[in-house]
């Protein structure tokens, strides 16, 4: 089920902050109630958004404002799209369960059941394995994506929440909230092989394209830690702003932009030198954050005014 919405004009923001603020932003309604995930589309200026109390996603066409609303299960919470960008894997947190969406006919062709709780999602290179993060029971659901089905579910740390998988699709990086450890999966086994501790309360994970580094989000810490992923060693935590929970990291591997909730900010982290190097004072709280197609610009979605937030970088 779906219906489209055309949304009359763009607004237009100047952010003024206290260190350094953005140049200027273009702010988009997400089309539904509490955004959350979201994900650009590739060769489109557009992106796609989880609405999370509206029990939906959004397609939002950057250029036109145009949106067009799918039906999904209970609580979408993240997406990832597949490599091409025709399909949008959605991870329903109440019903339990992904939501298959075909973008280019833009509608829902099936749901797949994880365990409980579901909380992120990451799609394996070759587009033939999707992992699940299950707050409930402390696990991954490893999901066939030919035979559309759970293969198996694989032991975590206690409430694990951000995913993120290696390049060449050979290990998974699990974030564990509760027990402050990343769970470091090998994906030939399906077996967790190592844990890693980090910070205190993780939340999110990414990690550079080349991946040789991730970057993990501590809320409570106020920080990130960087993890070698070659050593599986820890070699820096670099403090942030207030309430930190999203990363997103540029596509040279030099820059991470993490979310400041509570501190109403982005801090821009210069991964090479290992330290915070700006400050973008938004005005708001900022939920999760993901690059525009040739890096220019941050998308930051707004939990204040349930939009999406286009900031450009200098």
């Amino acid at each position: 089920m779906q219906r489209c919405v055309r949304l009359w004009g763009v607004i237009v923001l100047l952010l003024v902050g206290l260190n350094h603020a953005a140049a200027f932003a273009l702010a988009f309604p997400s089309g539904g109630r509490s955004p959350w995930g979201m994900a650009v589309i590739p060769g489109q200026q557009g992106v796609v958004v989880a609405n999370t109390a509206s029990n939906e996603i959004a397609l939002i066409d950057l250029a036109s404002g145009a949106t067009t609303r799918i039906a999904v299960g209970q609580g979408p919470k993240s997406l990832v799209l597949s490599g091409d960008g025709s399909t949008c894997y959605v991870v329903n947190s109440q019903s339990n369960d992904v939501s298959v969406v075909d973008l280019l006919n833009r509608v829902e062709k099936e749901r797949i059941a994880t365990g409980e709780l579901p909380q992120d999602v990451a799609i394996t290179p070759d587009n033939r394995l999707l992992l699940v993060t299950n707050w409930v029971p402390n696990s991954v659901s490893l999901i066939d994506l030919d035979r559309k089905a759970e293969i198996r579910k694989i032991p975590t740390g206690l409430s694990p929440s951000g995913i993120a998988i290696t390049p060449e699709g050979t290990r998974a990086l699990v974030v564990n909230y509760d027990s402050n450890d990343v769970s470091v999966i090998d994906l030939s086994t399906g077996e967790e092989i190592k844990r890693i501790r980090v910070g205190e309360k993780p939340w999110d994970i990414a990690l550079t394209p080349q991946g040789n580094c991730a970057v993990i989000v501590n809320t409570r810490s106020n920080s990130v830690s960087l993890l070698n992923v070659d050593t599986l060693q820890i070699i820096g935590e670099i403090i942030v702003g207030e309430w930190p929970w999203y990363v997103a990291i540029s596509p040279d591997g030099a820059w991470a932009y993490v979310t400041n909730n509570a501190g109403r900010s982005v801090s821009v982290v210069d991964l090479i030198s290992k330290k915070v190097v700006k400050t973008i004072d938004l005005g708001f709280k900022p939920w999760t954050v993901t690059l525009s197609q040739d890096a220019t610009q941050i998308l930051v979605v707004n939990n204040d005014e349930e939009s999406i937030v286009v900031v450009n970088l200098d």
